[in-house]
């Protein structure tokens, strides 16, 4: 008898469909995280499939972070992923320290450097403008990084974060507390993208792994861009949730979302989800 979860007459792939159906079980809790699933050769016995459709369903659970393949020992669930609120305006560490989830940080560089064409733009500076560079690798409570993430800000406006404890305190919290900066809004984009050889070297997985690179602009009271911070997130490790109110006139707030045009996965532009968040 062929298991429910495969319908041959479907014109879906019967690796798609075992995919999906042993996902829906994962996150159903049928298998805990760090438990071995079954072998190749009893999910082909269950599902009535060959197995090689299994292998094809499994390294697709791989890719997706969903499990992992110990070479002679089998295939576990993965740790669960860390969530963190797109559209909250609070930094990184208190976003998901909100979700229970302890973040570290290890720093990798801080200085003085000339704006980038590109950072120049986002923080509405002249090119080669000073600007206050850090470089901070964030991981789980157990040591596992999860994120890249690359800080600039006006040297004139912020140069007093440079003499703490970057690896220690929250830079979000410094550009209050210590900069006096009043930040009231951000513009953040979240884009679909595969990491080159030196983010694969920092984030521990292979070249081309799929991530997510956020980009976000973080204003004053002035609307003023007082940061500018690049991330790039493991996507076998990070989810990213949005709650979005329906306004009387049906239109949702909080999220404005575009499509990209590139079909190829390897572009950086491929899907793109611009978020914008407000507080008053």
């Amino acid at each position: 008898m062929v298991h429910p979860g495969i319908d041959r007459a479907k014109p879906v792939p019967l690796y798609h469909q075992l995919k999906e159906s042993l996902r829906e079980r994962i996150e159903a809790g049928e298998w805990s995280p760090g438990s071995q699933i079954p072998t190749e050769k009893e999910l082909a016995a269950e599902y009535g499939v060959s197995q090689i459709t299994v292998r094809q369903a499994l390294a697709r659970l791989v890719t997706e972070g969903l499990v992992e393949r110990c070479q002679g020992r089998g295939t576990f669930v993965s740790q669960p992923s860390v969530v963190q609120d797109i559209l909250d305006l609070g930094g990184f560490s208190a976003g998901f320290a909100s979700a229970g989830v302890e973040i570290e940080t290890r720093l990798l560089g801080a200085g003085i450097v000339p704006a980038s064409e590109g950072v120049a733009k986002h923080l509405k500076l002249n090119q080669g403008s000073p600007v206050i560079e850090v470089r901070r690798l964030r991981l789980t409570g157990n040591g596992a990084p999860i994120s890249l993430q690359t800080s600039y800000m006006p040297s004139d406006l912020c140069r007093p974060v440079l003499e703490r404890d970057l690896a220690r305190e929250s830079l979000f919290a410094l550009l209050i507390e210590v900069c006096g900066l009043e930040l009231v809004r951000a513009e953040e984009v979240l884009s679909a993208v595969t990491v080159d050889e030196y983010e694969a070297k920092i984030l521990l997985v292979a070249p081309g792994s799929p991530a997510f690179l956020v980009r976000r602009t973080t204003f004053d009271k002035n609307g003023t861009p007082v940061e500018f911070v690049k991330s790039v997130l493991r996507g076998d490790r990070c989810k990213f949730t949005a709650t979005l109110t329906a306004r009387a006139n049906g239109r949702a707030t909080g999220m404005r979302t575009e499509t990209g045009t590139s079909a190829n996965p390897a572009e950086r532009r491929e899907q793109t989800i611009g978020i914008k968040t407000q507080v008053s």
